[in-house]
């Protein structure tokens, strides 16, 4: 053999190896994802939450500043998962906040009889109801709550925090106030009492058409509760009662509530036909109709119903059904525009989660999400000057059946 064979021979020999050798790398880079994927598929199938787990060990073991209570990671989580979703209206609630949402609904809670705003510092200003607990026990309008048996709020304090003052019927709370502008520290101690805060107000407005006067019968529908129905038959049998010849119902700065008691509600003033249709997947259509059985005082009677930017859901409902069924006007700004319907599940540590579950649609099958209700007379200003168009119109209303 030459020697020129030998050194191709030696050659081949290397380009072998080397490509047996790549040849192996290249297998084993290709293979070892699939090994990888088929572990970590086994590994979180029997544990679902085992990133989440990893990744909090991270932290747990790491973190420079105070790592939080599982309860607040977990809460965090539930958050987080929600937020996938991008609908605003499907949300976690903390138990606090559940429990408090779930006394507003009811209408009546055991407290002191107090409500609260949050000044300039981000401070809880306490306004007493009249005669209620903490106004007889010397709270008075424009104290700033600062402690609840004997613990300090934080500040800014939100709504879990003094979420606390509320609790069972006859038992005592402690409540520490700032008052003036000494700000001289009190301490209140006060037996909670069953209050109980009406969603309806009414009351009579009296003006003059063609020489004679006339009675406005005005109704304000603060939210919609479980209560707002029973409340509602009440006012009209008072201001019929008084000889009211309208009625101006006064929705503005009402967010929604409950969408039982908005059909409810509406059915005092439409004799038939439908207040809603809601929409669910995969499920029939559910169609709400005015509730029959007893006589109505605003039968034949004009109506105005006055709205704002932030008049909403379940107020949005009774309006577009007065609208649809052409039996009033509405008078005032274009609605907010919420146009879906949450149904809400009670957790087991006291927690909820609210889930948009349908879609809802007016009488004549409007959609109105993200578009709002567009009043018949839009009167954009002042709530005094909304007030005075819509007594216009009715009084003109009046005067037109005096004929």
């Amino acid at each position: 053999m030459s020697r020129i064979e030998k050194g191709l021979i030696i050659v081949a020999f290397f380009v072998w190896s080397a490509m047996m050798v790549g040849a192996g790398y290249v297998g084993r880079m290709l293979l070892a994802p699939v090994e990888l994927r088929i572990e970590r598929i086994d590994h979180y199938g029997s544990n679902p939450h085992a990133l989440l787990d990893e990744a909090w060990g991270h932290v747990r073991d790491h973190f420079v500043g105070v790592v939080p209570s599982d309860t607040v990671r977990e809460y965090g989580a539930v958050r987080g998962a929600l937020a996938t979703l991008n609908d605003p209206y499907t949300t976690f609630v903390e138990p606090q906040a559940r429990a408090l949402e779930r006394d507003h609904m009811r209408g009546r809670f055991g407290g002191i009889g107090v409500s609260f705003t949050r000044n300039e510092r981000g401070e809880i200003v306490l306004s007493p109801m009249p005669d209620g607990p903490a106004a007889k026990a010397g709270v008075r309008e424009g104290d700033i709550l600062v402690g609840i048996d004997g613990t300090p709020l934080p500040s800014p304090a939100d709504l879990e925090d003094v979420a606390r003052i509320r609790g069972e019927v006859g038992a005592p709370v402690t409540i520490e106030v700032l008052r003036g502008p000494q700000r001289e520290r009190l301490t209140f101690t006060i037996i909670r009492q069953t209050i109980e805060v009406n969603s309806v107000e009414w009351r009579t407005i009296t003006t003059t058409v063609r020489g004679a006067l006339a009675t406005i019968g005005h109704v304000r529908i603060r939210n919609f509760t479980e209560r707002t129905g029973e409340e509602a038959k009440r006012a009209l049998s008072a201001l019929s009662a008084a000889d009211s010849q309208a009625y101006l119902i006064d929705l503005r700065n009402n967010g929604g509530g409950s969408l039982a008691a908005a059909v409810e509600a509406a059915s005092e003033f439409l004799n038939d036909g439908i207040v809603a249709i809601e929409q669910r997947r995969d499920q029939p259509e559910i169609v709400h109709r005015v509730r029959k059985g007893h006589t109505k005082p605003t039968n034949g009677k004009p109506i105005a119903v006055l709205v704002n930017s932030n008049t909403a859901s379940a107020a949005e409902i009774f309006a577009a059904a007065i609208q649809d069924h052409k039996r009033g006007l509405l008078i005032g700004e274009k609605t907010f525009g919420k146009g879906s319907v949450q149904l809400i599940f009670d957790l087991s540590d006291g927690s909820a989660v609210r889930v948009t579950a349908a879609k809802w649609l007016t009488p004549e099958r409007r959609a109105l999400d993200g578009a709002g209700l567009t009043p018949d007379i839009e009167v954009v200003g002042s709530e005094d000057a909304q007030l005075e168009r819509a007594i216009r119109v009715l009084s003109e209303a009046i005067g037109n059946a005096r004929r």
